[in-house]
């Protein structure tokens, strides 16, 4: 029997973009470029989500590689995580989902300060029990490891909880170590699956 729901943040409850991101910043098709390839999906985002590299190291790091100003940079992650924004549908769901009493908990690949100004920003953060950002623990999604350390610090049995992300691999290896997982898209149907699985009247 279900008794946990462990939610994942980007793509799940917050929405994460990231061309759009880049597309709602510049109009200029090689800054576009820039941002997407050498920041977002560059390797030192994901060294940014494992911690082992602050927002603020990674500020001269970005503007070198891009050869876009460090100021310009700084605007563009208060973008990023201004893009951040709550996916209501989620928020509704997180609600209902404590209402019936289930404990909840998130695991999330983001580096501390992003994690840090979404709490501040969001009251809905009040409702979860814990959870396990990423960067606070060098490690990341999908490495076993994290999920390992999310159930022991909880105390949470894989078998007794819902895992629900919105990439795959990420699903993959929580079914391998027993987690029961859903695998998340913003529509009605999925919303409605999860209802189903935690047989919601």
């Amino acid at each position: 029997m279900i008794r946990n729901v462990v939610f994942d943040f980007g793509g799940v409850l917050f929405e994460w973009r990231p061309q759009a991101i880049v597309e709602s910043f510049t109009s200029s098709a090689d800054e576009r470029s820039l941002l997407l390839k050498d920041i977002l999906r560059h390797p030192d985002w994901l060294s940014l989500d494992r911690g082992t590299m602050l927002l603020a190291e990674s500020i001269p790091k970005f503007a070198a590689r891009t050869g876009i100003s460090e100021d310009r940079i700084e605007d563009f992650l208060t973008h990023v995580v201004d893009s951040l924004v709550k996916i209501q549908e989620t928020e509704a769901l997180l609600y209902q989902i404590t209402d019936y009493h289930y404990a909840v908990y998130y695991l999330t690949n983001m580096n501390q300060a992003f994690f840090e100004t979404l709490s501040e920003r969001n009251s809905f953060m009040s409702l979860f029990l814990g959870g396990i950002v990423s960067a606070n623990e060098l490690m990341v999604k999908p490495e076993p490891e994290i999920f390992h350390r999310l159930s022991q610090q909880y105390n949470l049995v894989p078998g007794d909880t819902l895992f629900i992300d919105d990439t795959p691999v990420n699903i993959e290896v929580a079914q391998a170590l027993g987690f029961q997982t859903i695998l998340f898209t913003q529509t009605p149907s999925c919303l409605e699956s999860i209802r189903k699985i935690l047989n919601f009247n």
